[in-house]
């Protein structure tokens, strides 16, 4: 019984193939296609760049179903439809600009069926029944993305005509793609030497997608990328701050193309700073204008100067209320400094794109002569010796360093030499510093080591004076002074001011009187007088002391020459010898007396 079965089911499946074929050589021998060139299929063209040839798909309409053969139609023919749609014209096969298609229905029987579908899945079916109906899909009605067209034709049974199925994917991107652009800190700032530019070409969801990406800076080509995504380095640099043009072009694989030009700014050098009107580390006896300036190719953000005084007293100050003029490129500021000092200087400029520089200058501002000291305390001095023993640092004082020149009578003299000739010197410093300043000292002075000269006036050395002795003491010079005087030891009483001294001396016997004086120079003398006072001598003593003086003396020496020394008999005979001689003496007087009173 299976046996049966299987036989007879091999039997129909035959039975149902002869009558598949059947039918299939009846519908081409019906179906006529109008279109005189076959459609392309997506993608692919002849060598001559013309469509070629569809191969025609099978329908997705209802099966035949199996049974018995239907009974047979009358031969008549079934013209196919005409299918009107223009060539892609973008590239590779895709619609720039979305195309009319038309369906029109030609044959006297049977029926035209077409099914739209756009990107966005929707679709528009229906049917042309009448010879002349036709069908149009308007541009309005494709979206961007595949969209699809399947027509075919059936008979009046609904049964579909032989090689009457025709299937078409039009591929549409009307729109260029976007470009996205950026830069670290945004287009709009301010970049050092170079910036990485990222492009971005988004064709999106339904468009052909990135072909290719191109940047330009200015007419220069900087370079290309098939990526959808790049990053491009631009290294030109602005000019008077205007931004470096970038273009960037992109094209997508419809051909559709978009093209962005936007400014990056871009600075390839720092500012450029000047200190105008001085030289540095000059030194000048003048005030000074001093011209600050900075300067760039694009556009300055700041600029500013510091500028700090050292006084000669070392005191520090700022000078401020600086006033700057600017046009956006070049800053301007003028500033007069007058005042004795040491000026500091620092001007710092910044550019926007970041860049910064700084100048430094200094300048010593002295109008006063240096200061010589010491030597006026030189002038009229009278010194045993002269050596100048001042540090010349100490002596010549000025903020500025400064040269001098030390001469003694004309001649160069170095300092700490000493000098002993006597006589009148001249000393002469000058000092001139470094801002041209000029200063002269000049003093005279004596160099004296002869010691003072003692006078004594009225009393000499050994004399002896009867009753009192009144005598002065005084000095050569009247510049020197009497530092003491010692009379027989004691010090008297000295006025400074006082130039002659006077005394009298009444005590009988031997004195002796001291002196000490001294100079200006400090040179000193010494000088002693010795002297006698005595009772004053009658006639008679004046005769007698004489003879006395001379006589008893020769009889002493005598005497105890011969070793026979009698006191008693030496007396008895200076007695007898001065008893005679004041007779003799007497009786002298008394001729004497007599004889002028007879004249």
């Amino acid at each position: 019984m299976g046996r049966k079965i299987r036989e007879i089911t091999v039997v129909i499946i035959i039975m149902l193939t002869v009558m598949v074929i059947g039918y299939t050589q009846v519908s081409k021998s019906l179906a006529v296609d109008t279109d005189k060139e076959p459609e392309s299929v997506l993608g692919t063209e002849d060598k001559d760049g013309t469509e070629g040839t569809i191969e025609p798909e099978e329908p997705d309409g209802p099966k035949e179903p199996d049974g018995p053969e239907p009974p047979e139609r009358p031969d008549r023919p079934v013209e196919k439809y005409e299918f009107k749609c223009p060539a892609p014209d973008g590239k590779n096969g895709y619609y720039v600009t979305a195309p009319k298609i038309e369906i029109i229905h030609v044959s006297e029987y049977g029926i035209t069926k077409y099914r739209f579908t756009d990107s966005e899945g929707g679709t528009a079916e229906g049917e042309l029944k009448e010879s002349g109906d036709r069908f149009c899909i308007g541009p309005d009605q494709f979206k961007d993305g595949g969209n699809s067209i399947y027509v075919w034709m059936e008979d009046e049974e609904g049964v579909q005509a032989e090689d009457s199925e025709y299937s078409k994917e039009l591929y549409i991107d009307t729109a260029a793609p976007d470009i996205q652009l950026r830069a670290p800190r945004g287009l709009d700032a301010w970049y050092q030497k170079q910036v990485m530019l990222n492009v971005k070409g988004d064709d999106g969801d339904k468009g052909s997608q990135v072909e290719q990406i191109s940047v330009y800076a200015g007419k220069q080509l900087l370079g290309t990328t098939s990526n959808s995504q790049a990053a491009f380095q631009i290294s030109q640099t602005s000019v008077k701050g205007n931004g470096v043009s970038v273009t960037v072009a992109v094209a997508d694989r419809a051909g559709n193309k978009k093209e962005v030009t936007r400014k990056l700014y871009i600075d390839g050098t720092p500012p450029e700073t000047a200190i105008q009107g001085i030289d540095n580390y000059m030194i000048t006896s003048r005030p000074a204008e001093v011209h600050f300036q900075a300067e760039d190719d694009n556009v300055l953000s700041s600029a500013s100067a510091k500028i700090v005084r050292e006084t000669p007293e070392g005191e520090l100050e700022e000078l401020t209320g600086n006033k700057w003029e600017s046009d956006g490129r070049v800053s301007d500021m003028r500033r007069q400094l007058s005042e004795d000092g040491i000026y500091k200087m620092e001007l710092t400029a910044s550019d926007k794109a970041g860049f910064s520089r700084s100048q430094t200058a200094q300048i010593i501002i002295d109008k006063k002569n240096p200061v010589i000291r010491y030597v006026d305390e030189l002038d009229n001095r009278v010194m045993r010796e002269f050596q100048w023993e001042h540090p010349m640092e100490e002596a010549i004082k000025d903020f500025t360093s400064y040269v001098y020149e030390i001469r003694l009578d004309g001649k160069i003299y170095t300092p700490g030499k000493k000098v002993k000739t006597e006589g009148v010197h001249t000393l002469r410093i000058k000092a001139v510093d470094a801002a041209g300043n000029e200063a002269a000292a000049q003093a005279r002075f004596l160099i004296d080591r002869t010691p003072p000269e003692i006078l004594f006036e009225d009393v000499k050395e050994g004399e002896t004076y009867e009753e009192e002795c009144t005598f002065k003491v005084t000095v050569k010079d009247g510049n020197d002074t009497i530092e003491g005087i010692w009379l027989d030891g004691e010090k008297q009483a000295v006025n400074p001011r006082s130039k002659v001294y006077q005394y009298t001396v009444q005590e009988y016997g031997e004195h002796i009187v001291l002196v000490r004086a001294c100079d200006r120079a400090g040179n000193r003398a010494e000088t002693d007088v010795g002297f006698k006072v005595v009772k004053k001598e009658t006639i008679l003593d004046k005769i007698i002391n004489p003879v006395r003086q001379r006589l008893v003396p020769e009889q002493r020496s005598t005497e105890e020459a011969a070793g026979k020394t009698d006191h008693g008999s030496v007396k008895k005979r200076t007695v007898f010898l001065l008893s005679a001689t004041a007779a003799g003496s007497a009786a002298g007087i008394a001729v004497y007396k007599k004889r002028r009173r007879k004249k």
